[in-house]
């Protein structure tokens, strides 16, 4: 480990020190919560290896040794968000409405955003944006497993998103890139990395995402802002440019078990593993004061044309049990349902516009994954449960055809009750339509 880092954090620890260097010697903690779009999970779970976090609700840590969560069957329907149980705290730190629109700036992988999403109603919006391709991609299969319905994938330069949003967000996230100091037990890559010129590297494009997020936000509006590094320079000095240069107002942040305030700041919060149960974190509120009027962002409309839209209700009449959404969206023929409020954002590379129904092809259309998570047997007119352990599930997760009982058409596979898959049935054969790349 860098000497220069361990000098800078004894200084910054004092006594506390040595506590410090010995929890970076001992295994990570691994913590999930609960999907609150999805009723009664807890009743499926073996608690025998779960402990609930003592302040944030729904949520628990578990003994990975002998409980793989992520290998789980329940894992692929969508019924819990593994995250890390520090990066955890971070959208827990401030009440969301149902009806806010929020703005996650660097997403990816979307555990806080998936948090926030799912406490949103059909009038609220969360927009998820990561700068990086590949991450994108993740964060946008992440919502897709979670269900989400009112919530935009964006990937581009987050300040990008500027010339589309003055004086718009209710909440805006910002889990700035950052040293990552908070990671050198996770990570071997944050370790080898370090170096001073990385800090003031990240604290330059730090304060350029503050500067964008604080023109995104609304007058009254909130932003949390996080790392998951411990310098002065990425967390209270950015604090202190948020307060002094932009006028913001630092908001006290409720102190749990486990959080410690700033350097010389009793508001934010710090998180250290020899203290708290979890990695390093930095969080802190600001509320901005403005009387800047905002600009009218331009709505997205609906532009699904005749032929198309009588593909989809002849699905959903023969398939399904629900209306087919009021409002949708072609883009090249795959078709997304949105809400009224869903700005239109040209120029910006969207992945993930609400939730895509699926694609338009000739004479037919084929419904999507992600339709089919947020689906239950009372909607749809045909469909398989198994238990999870039982053997059809891991065959069809692996990618294999199924015996059927001669019904035509679509159906939902179900674990536990919980939807996983579309199937496409014929002559007894339960054809596999869960998506190759997440097969295993």
């Amino acid at each position: 480990m860098n000497k220069l880092f361990k000098q800078r954090m004894k200084i910054l620890l004092k006594d506390d020190y040595d506590d410090f260097i010995e929890a970076l010697t001992k295994d990570p903690v691994k913590s999930f919560y609960l999907n609150p779009l999805k009723k009664d999970i807890i009743s499926h779970l073996n608690k025998q290896y779960l402990t609930a976090h003592p302040y944030i609700k729904d949520a628990y840590f578990y003994d990975y040794n002998h409980y793989q969560l992520g290998k789980h069957p329940y894992f692929n329907c969508g019924l819990y968000y593994i995250q890390e149980p520090s990066a955890m705290a971070v959208a827990n730190c401030v009440d969301f409405n149902a009806n806010d629109y929020v703005l996650d700036m660097c997403a990816a992988p979307g555990g806080k955003t998936c948090f926030v999403a799912s406490k949103l109603n059909q009038q609220g919006m969360m927009i998820a944006n990561d700068i990086n391709k590949l991450r994108a991609g993740i964060l946008s299969e992440n919502i897709e497993r979670f269900g989400l319905k009112n919530t935009i994938v964006t990937n581009c330069d987050p300040i990008k998103l500027e010339q589309h949003f003055n004086n718009f967000f209710d909440k805006i996230i910002l889990d700035a890139p950052c040293s990552g100091e908070g990671m050198f037990r996770k990570l071997d890559q944050a370790i080898e990395t370090w170096s001073i010129d990385k800090i003031n590297e990240c604290a330059y494009i730090q304060k350029k995402l503050i500067d964008s997020a604080y023109k995104m936000l609304k007058n009254e509006g909130i932003l949390i802002y996080s790392t998951c590094t411990y310098s002065l320079e990425e967390n209270e000095f950015q604090v202190d440019y948020m307060v002094n240069q932009l006028q913001m107002e630092l908001l006290d942040i409720k102190k749990h078990p486990g959080m410690s305030p700033g350097y010389q700041n009793n508001k934010v919060v710090r998180m250290y593993p020899h203290i708290n149960k979890g990695e390093g974190q930095f969080i802190a509120l600001l509320k901005k004061h403005s009387h800047d009027k905002s600009n009218k962002t331009k709505l997205l409309k609906p532009n699904i044309n005749r032929e198309q839209l009588k593909l989809i209700n002849q699905f959903y009449q023969n398939n399904l049990k629900i209306s087919v959404p009021p409002h949708l969206y072609n883009s090249n023929n795959h078709i997304y349902a949105i809400l009224p409020h869903f700005p239109e954002l040209k120029g910006i590379k969207i992945l993930r516009t609400g939730l895509y129904l699926g694609e338009c092809k000739k004479g037919r259309f084929e419904p999507s994954h992600s339709l089919a998570l947020t689906l239950s047997k009372n909607d749809v007119k045909h469909y398989y449960n198994f238990k999870a352990d039982d053997l059809e599930i891991s065959k069809y997760i692996h990618g294999e055809t199924l015996s059927g009982t001669n019904q035509k058409g679509y159906g939902l596979i179900l674990v536990d009750g919980y939807p996983l898959s579309f199937y496409k049935e014929s002559n007894n054969q339960v054809k596999n339509l869960y998506p190759k790349g997440l097969r295993r």
